[in-house]
């Protein structure tokens, strides 16, 4: 349904030339859910925003690349083309609810118009169909609450109106950029229930864009990592939470808390910062901050090769030595935490 073929997506600003998401291909069948999960400043919603079209441009460039929709390059079509796509076929759920639902507007006006801009449906018959949306992402009392602003509901049910108006067309594709960001975590497990619920009835296929491996864990079939706006690893989510085969991968897993360690794990954070994406490191981008790096990794910008059954990762160490050093350090480790 959606194949990215070595898609550039180039930030041109004062110190030079940001290379925000720079040569990534993927694929996306239908109904299929598809985690994508990074440090901030991986290139992340760049990416999502030019699935979209809705990056700026100027700055934001395409040297290079292909984002093909059903057989349609969205990179080379007008933006009229574009808006029957937009919101039609292609719906995106924003980080924010609140700055993405315009506050002077009634939720009533905000939802019927995404409707009936791509349906034609009389305002009688969007109306019912809003009802019926706000009722379908678990909106108390619809009839009544979709004549309230924004401001008149709490952060969790912002994302569920955001939800409905994303879903208001039944669209093939729905991009989540953050969907559970300053959400607290009760309300976060509501909206990725609620997520998978509608991919069930609908058939949607879902990207989730997110830095929460937790997240991706609960609702993914499958796994995309990036750092330094390209894709370090990719396979289905037990392939990359139980045969993580790239440094990046272990280290993200490494800080995150594991419900199952009783409070006994000790989270290790990934030291340093992302590089600069401008003038970014010679060789693998990771090597400045990862502990596995070695005289190769300064010299070898490694690409992703197959690790088996379609599990993909961009690092020089083949598996079995990725696994031998990470048994080492590990064991060093907990000596440590003795001592």
């Amino acid at each position: 349904m959606l194949e990215v073929k070595n898609l550039k997506a180039y930030i041109d600003v004062d110190a030079g030339v940001v290379k925000a998401v720079d040569d990534v291909s993927f694929s996306i069948k239908a109904g299929e859910t598809v985690g994508i999960v990074g440090e901030s400043g991986s290139g992340k919603s760049v990416l999502a925003l030019s699935l979209m079209q809705l990056n700026p441009k100027p700055p934001v460039f395409y040297p290079q690349g292909e984002i093909l929709f059903e057989g349609q390059n969205l990179l080379t079509m007008k933006e009229s083309e574009l808006r029957k796509i937009r919101g039609n076929k292609i719906s995106m759920i924003f980080q924010d609810p609140m700055s993405s639902l315009n506050p002077i507007f009634r939720i009533e006006k905000q939802l019927i118009e995404a409707i009936r801009t791509h349906q034609d449906l009389s305002r009688k018959d969007a109306e019912r169909k809003a009802i019926e949306l706000l009722t379908d992402v678990g909106i108390p009392d619809p009839e009544r609450r979709m004549r309230d602003y924004p401001h008149q509901f709490s952060g969790g049910m912002r994302q569920r109106v955001m939800i409905a108006i994303a879903l208001a067309c039944r669209p093939k594709l729905l991009i989540a950029d953050e969907p559970t960001t300053a959400l607290d975590v009760t309300i976060q497990a509501q909206i990725l229930e609620l997520l998978a619920s509608i991919q069930k009835k609908y058939g949607t296929a879902i990207i989730i864009i997110t830095h929460d491996l937790g997240v991706v864990a609960k609702l993914a079939d499958r796994v995309m990592v990036m750092y330094s706006g390209r894709i370090v690893e990719e396979g289905s989510t037990a392939d990359i939470f139980y045969r993580t085969s790239m440094p990046y991968t272990w280290s993200l897993l490494r800080s995150m808390p594991n419900i199952g360690s009783a409070g006994n794990e000790r989270l290790v954070p990934i030291q340093g910062q992302p590089p600069n994406l401008i003038t970014p490191p010679k060789g693998c981008n990771f090597n400045p901050r990862c502990l596995f790096a070695g005289p190769e990794c300064l010299e070898v910008d490694p690409v992703l090769a197959e690790r088996g059954n379609g599990h993909l990762a961009a690092c020089v160490l083949s598996q079995r030595e990725f696994n031998e050093r990470k048994r080492q350090l590990e064991a060093v480790e907990r000596e440590g935490v003795r001592g």
